[in-house]
């Protein structure tokens, strides 16, 4: 049997059950369904329920942090790469895992910082380099 079928049998006949079980979970935990889970399970289900298995041991079973620091850091990278409807997301999942507001404001602090010294490091080691080959 190929991996194909096998995972076609782990699917079953109508993989449509297992979604809406996932997006009933996902709803439960982080009291709202997230965009890319509605658009993604309606159009590919299949891919979906594989892309859900990444968030579940990612984001709601992390081994090494809680889950309501999982969210956070979510905030920070989200707010850190300027993705707004993931932080509003993300900020409402930690609220509904008990963060407090202290907490997620020290986060985008920690974003902003992260991003603004990302760039001038990026800017500052260009003009080193370009200052270099001008004195040469």
């Amino acid at each position: 049997m190929s991996l194909g079928d096998r995972i076609r049998e782990f699917l079953g006949d109508n993989p449509k059950k297992l979604v809406d079980e996932i997006l009933k979970s996902m709803k439960e935990e982080y009291g709202d369904i997230p965009f890319i889970a509605k658009s993604m399970s309606s159009r590919r289900p299949e891919v979906f329920i594989f892309n859900a298995l990444q968030t579940l041991f990612t984001m709601k079973q992390p081994k090494a942090v809680s889950q309501k620091t999982a969210e956070l850091l979510a905030i920070s990278a989200a707010a850190a790469i300027g993705c707004e409807h993931c932080v509003d997301f993300h900020v409402r999942a930690a609220l509904h895992l008990g963060a407090t507001q202290d907490e997620i404001f020290d986060s985008i602090m920690i974003a902003g910082v992260m991003s603004q010294t990302s760039k001038l490091a990026v800017g500052l080691r260009k003009l080193e380099r370009a200052s270099l080959s001008d004195s040469r």
